[in-house]
This record gives structure tokens, C-alpha cells and sequence, in this order.
């Protein structure tokens, strides 16, 4: 198994907080950070100063976590194996080499932080199926599956994008998605003006994926610490987010050309005539 994190240049100390530990936890074959908005020789030279010895690293100037995640889905082709990205400010819990043994079968599965689960349950559930239980060293853990597309008529006017991955403090690759639909998929999000890329959420382009290979639920439990980093001002304006999303839809309307990408547009367009005001 390579075992994946990705973070902006000025979180890099939660490689050592949080990621080395992660490492100890899944004795991966191989440990790989991703570091973004790295333009710089000296911002080189201090990675290879501060950061461990025994984590590859690989660095880009991609400045949103989306661009990020489709040069690794890339790179993952040329891995050949299992691929397992946490977020590189959770802890993974002890329970999560079994929790990987028991779900390993499935395309993708994601995994959940315990303080969501704890606080806010709903926001996951309402897009869920609870499909069993995991019996894991001793205890009981439920097994969800999450619908990565909301073709309801709700779907259009309830707050969350269209597509959503789930879950997303880990994300567990074992099928990718074939070069020809990152392409599209990148050119549709290049599409979109460069302040607003950093306004769509990477559990919507991990949907959009999904969806494009033919996932329509992705299996989750529960088996991290979320340690938030609590660098960001707080939630952003619905219209700025609304209009990210629009020009998103539109760009994957033009490579794809399907009804489903036509009605992730039409819910951006009716939520930025809402926020307008």
C-alpha cells in the first residue's frame, strides 16, 4: 500500500504532528506527501531540510486542493497498487488496518473522523444506506454506503453539491480513473476563473469522478481523528461558491456533454440568482 497526504506549503508541519504517526499506524510500502504552492528554489530547500527522511515528496505550484488531487490521481497510475490519501490533518485510528482488510474488495471506499460522526451524523446519513456492521477488534462498527449522485428533485434546492464523494478524511483507491477522463475533467476545472477553484470542495470533484466510472455508492465507516488546523477565515459567500460550482457544471457540460452535468448546472444557476442580493 502507498500511503498519500497532500497540504499547502505553510501546513507542512502536520507531516511531522499528525502524518508520521499515520505512517506508523499502516507501515505502508511507500509514504508520500504532497506539498502545493511550492514556486520557489528556497521553499525547496527547506522541505528537504524540515520534513522526514523516510516520506517521498513531491511538490507543485497546483494553488487548490482539486488541481492537487487530479496530478496524484496521474502519478497513481504509475504506483501499481493500493493507494490510501488522509487528510493531513487527521490521526488514523489503530482500528483502520483491519477496517482496510475487510473493505480492500471494494473499488473505493472513504472513511469518516469520530467528531463528525459525534456531532453531526446527519449531514452524511441523509445521502446514505447503513449496509451492515464491521465486527473490528472486539467493538462494532456500521458500514454505510454513500450515493455519489443526488438525482432527486430535492437534490436542487437542498444545501451540498450534486456530486459528493462522502466522507472524505480518507480516501482509499483501488480502481482509478482511466487518464482520458482526468483530462476532461481537468479541463473542465481549469475552466473555472482561478480565485474560485479553491471554492469547490475536493468531495465534489472525488464524486464527479466517481460517478464518471461508474461508482454510485461509495462504502464508509468511522476511523479517524479530525485535528482541524483551523487556518481558514470560515465559511465563504454562497454566491462566490454558487458561481465556482456554475462554471464547473459548464466546463463538464462541455467535454461530457451529459444530462447529469446539464442539471449540476441548472442547481448553481438557481442558487446564484438566490444569494445575488
Amino acid at each position: 500500500m502507498y500511503l498519500v497526504t497532500y497540504l499547502p506549503f505553510y501546513r507542512i508541519h502536520e507531516v511531522e504532528t499528525y502524518f508520521m504517526r499515520n505512517v506508523e499506524v499502516m507501515k505502508p510500502k511507500t509514504a508520500i506527501v504532497y506539498v502545493d504552492n511550492v514556486y520557489h528554489e528556497k521553499q525547496r530547500e527547506i522541505l528537504a531540510r524540515v520534513l522526514s527522511r523516510n516520506v517521498e515528496v513531491r511538490f507543485g505550484n497546483w494553488r487548490n486542493r482539486n488541481n492537487t488531487w487530479l496530478s496524484m490521481l496521474r502519478d497513481f497510475h504509475t504506483l501499481g497498487g493500493e493507494v490510501m490519501v488522509v487528510d493531513s490533518d487527521n490521526k488514523v485510528t489503530e482500528d483502520l488496518p483491519r477496517i482496510h482488510s475487510e473493505l480492500r474488495d471494494h473499488p473505493i471506499y472513504t472513511i469518516l473522523d469520530e467528531e463528525a460522526w459525534k456531532r453531526n451524523p446527519q449531514h452524511f446519513l441523509i445521502r446514505s444506506r447503513k449496509t451492515g456492521e464491521l465486527s473490528i477488534n472486539g467493538n462494532t462498527k456500521p458500514l454505510y454506503a454513500y450515493r455519489v449522485y443526488d438525482s432527486s428533485i430535492g437534490g436542487l434546492f437542498r444545501g451540498g453539491s450534486v456530486f459528493f464523494i462522502g466522507p472524505k478524511q480518507v480516501v482509499v483507491l483501488m480502481k482509478l480513473p482511466e487518464p482520458e477522463i482526468l483530462d476532461k475533467v481537468e479541463r473542465a476545472l481549469n475552466s473555472v476563473d482561478v480565485w474560485l477553484r479553491g471554492f469547490i470542495s475536493d468531495e465534489t470533484l472525488l464524486g464527479v469522478i466517481a460517478h464518471l466510472v461508474g461508482i454510485k455508492e461509495v462504502p464508509w465507516t468511522i476511523a479517524s481523528h479530525h485535528l482541524h488546523h483551523g487556518s481558514t477565515p470560515g465559511r465563504a459567500t454562497k454566491l462566490l461558491v454558487a458561481a465556482a460550482h456554475y462554471q464547473f457544471a459548464k466546463g463538464l457540460v462541455r467535454e461530457f456533454g451529459r444530462p447529469e452535468f446539464r442539471r449540476y448546472q441548472l442547481k448553481y444557476a438557481l442558487s446564484m440568482v438566490r444569494n445575488v442580493g
